[in-house]
């Protein structure tokens, strides 16, 4: 780091005595500053709004973020990632969107996802060939697949956070990311994550039991608070690397993933069958699973391999190649319909 000299002197007078003033001031200050390192206390910033993430001397903003921050942010998702640490990184999770259950579009400072460049490398990175719909972010637009690309394959985030249209095109509206994969020539790592969604809902009632009332018609028994654990994730990570010739690597990253679905519904309270010719209900009525609506995210299996390679020609010229496969298989919850609709 260079030091900037607070005062600068335009003319020197060569005086015994102003000498030996400057180097009593020298010693004096020093000390106070070794005492000072002495007496302070250490400081550590928790959280995922973490000090240093944005560059400050930059004349736009950008944020960059670690490889330490990735790992300390709890999350295993790419996108659910930048969300924690990234406040200008929006990554909404609605229901019942269709294929955007499992292909989830994020937005970056508000606006459409396919108005946010993705850049792996420097290079950009293709968008997928869902289009959003329903309720999920960005109707019409199709974006990105963060999630393509394995947590545990990149080394830095670099996030521009203006718009960048003049120079990459209207694809840049909302800002650039770009994302630097690992390039270890050696060593590796192994991970594995699991958790689930423990959830207690405070008046809400625990369906108990369906029956017929003296009129004919439904009743239900209610019992308690309704409380359930769902959403179950396992992750599985991986990255090795390895040297190619004497100025080479090859890094090579996998993940994998296996999520079971959630599930905030209430039960349904209508009747699901015709009646009976003699307009008593439907037995089915009492046996069949009330709570039908699937309001929360859906099953994922999914599969991630990435690699990047470089080989250093000279000082001048480097040969580099870098791709991935993936796999994804999901099922999503829809609107419910009825035996009798």
């Amino acid at each position: 780091m260079q030091l900037t000299p607070l005062f600068t002197a335009k003319k020197t007078i060569s005086l015994t005595i102003a000498a030996a003033l400057v180097g009593s001031w020298t010693v004096n200050a020093a000390e106070q500053e070794t005492q000072a390192q002495e007496n302070i206390e250490q400081i550590s910033v928790i959280g995922s709004r973490r000090l240093g993430r944005t560059v400050e001397d930059s004349p736009v903003p950008i944020d960059i973020i670690s490889g330490d921050a990735l790992k300390s942010s709890g999350q295993t998702e790419t996108n659910a990632l930048l969300s924690t640490l990234l406040p200008s990184f929006n990554f909404p999770q609605p229901s019942i969107t269709d294929g955007s259950d499992h292909v989830r579009p994020a937005q970056l400072r508000g606006l459409a996802p396919d108005h946010t460049l993705v850049l792996v490398n420097g290079k950009r990175r293709h968008s997928n060939a869902l289009l959003n719909l329903n309720g999920s972010t960005g109707r019409g637009s199709s974006s990105v697949d963060l999630n393509a690309i394995p947590a545990n394959a990149i080394e830095r985030i670099e996030v521009l956070r203006d718009g960048a249209a003049a120079q990459y095109g209207s694809d840049a509206i909302a800002g650039v990311i770009n994302i630097v994969l690992k390039s270890n020539s050696s060593g590796g790592s192994l991970g594995a994550v699991y958790g689930a969604n423990i959830t207690d809902m405070d008046g809400v009632a625990q369906l108990q039991s369906v029956s017929e009332d003296a009129n004919g018609d439904l009743a239900f028994t209610e019992g308690g608070d309704r409380s359930l654990t769902d959403g179950q994730t396992l992750t599985l990570q991986g990255n090795m690397g390895f040297e190619l010739g004497d100025n080479g690597f090859l890094s090579i990253s996998s993940e994998y993933r296996d999520r079971s679905s959630t599930n905030r519904s209430d039960y349904d309270q209508r009747e699901n069958y015709p009646r009976l010719p003699d307009g008593s209900l439907d037995p089915r009525e009492f046996t069949w699973d009330r709570y039908n609506h699937n309001f929360g995210n859906g099953t994922v299996e999914d599969f991630a391999l990435f690699y990047n390679a470089g080989y250093q020609l000279n000082n001048d010229a480097e040969l580099y190649s870098f791709g991935s496969y993936s796999k994804r298989e999901g099922e999503g919850g829809g609107f419910y319909r009825r035996a009798q609709d």
